[in-house]
């Protein structure tokens, strides 16, 4: 059973692969978990989310995947993934050779049946742009994370699963405190016109592209949010007024929207998302005065995270 698992996990996970998941959709905020069934001990997986966790009760593996509460990014809860040593199972490596230490979290559930199943992946058929989360890194020497994204559709034709789009992030960088990072989604041309059916994320605490995993690797990520809609997943922002001022901005800029709306991220020239603010009473003051002199975007959310209104912004010390 183990094994079977974990060459599952792989198959999945390094080459994009993925089964549209119909059971509990992810909270992408990490803050509700449930129970692994019996016979597993204490063990835990977010709702919405697969693990090696699925592998206690079964070896000596420790638990991959744990909740971090006394220092979270936000709410009560954050994510923490370890790389462990897997016992008495090995993962083939698409590198070479083969991987016995990971850790693994995604975006599916386990199905502990005889034989199990994994499935991968939750309903999805919006297109975002951008997967922005929190997180911080505490590598052993030579390792890195990554977080890949893809959304994919169903070809009945072929009886294959299409990846619309995909995007990557990846670092080797020790990091002690929480900062926004993000991975853009890039759209496969050969799809243009095509929605997807599925959404798939997948975090690991070690390597993204080379082999060598280190036991003891921890990544904590939080606060999932797909923003930057393109297509019809924007509503109209000619119904949507939002307010700016003062712009050009000093000190503090602040975002005032007619409608409903949850929050507004800020980006920067290069595309990354470099402040995500929530709103309060449709309004929110983000200060600016670290901010370089120049030209950011914002982009205003409402709380099923479709755009409600973007625009740019000057800001000049």
């Amino acid at each position: 059973m183990k094994k079977l698992l974990l060459s599952l996990t792989t198959v999945v996970l390094m080459t994009g692969a993925t089964t549209a998941q119909v059971g509990t959709a992810p909270v992408l905020g990490f803050e509700a978990w449930h129970a692994i069934a019996p016979p597993l001990v204490n063990a835990e997986d977010p709702n919405g989310w697969a693990s090696l966790n699925a592998l206690n009760g079964f070896t000596a593996t420790p638990l991959s995947v744990t909740k971090e509460t006394a220092s979270p990014a936000g709410g009560t809860i954050t994510a923490k993934i370890t790389t462990v040593q897997v016992q008495g199972a090995t993962i083939p490596s698409p590198y070479g050779g083969n991987l016995d230490t990971a850790g693994i979290l995604a975006i599916g559930s386990v199905a502990l049946a005889s034989p199990p199943s994994i499935k991968y992946g939750f309903t999805y058929s919006a297109k975002p742009s951008v997967l922005s989360f929190k997180s911080k890194y505490s590598p052993m020497p030579g390792d890195s994370a990554f977080v890949l994204a893809y959304l994919t559709r169903w070809n009945t034709a072929s009886s294959t699963r299409d990846t619309i789009a995909s995007g990557r992030y990846a670092t080797g960088a020790a990091t002690s405190t929480y900062s926004i990072n993000s991975l853009t989604m890039n759209y496969d041309a050969a799809f243009a016109g095509v929605s997807p059916d599925t959404q798939q994320v997948f975090v690991s605490s070690s390597v993204y592209s080379h082999d060598g995993a280190k036991v003891g690797s921890t990544f904590w990520i939080d606060d999932l949010m797909w923003s930057a809609f393109v297509g019809v997943d924007e509503a109209d922002a000619v119904n949507n007024t939002v307010t700016v001022y003062p712009n050009p901005a000093a000190s503090y800029i602040t975002v005032k929207s007619t409608v409903n709306a949850a929050s507004v991220q800020v980006i920067d020239v290069t595309g990354r998302i470099i402040g995500s603010h929530v709103m309060s009473s449709n309004m929110a003051e983000i200060g600016t005065g670290n901010y370089a002199s120049g030209i950011y975007t914002y982009i205003v959310l409402d709380e099923n995270n479709l755009v409600i209104n973007r625009g740019k912004f000057e800001v000049a010390h």
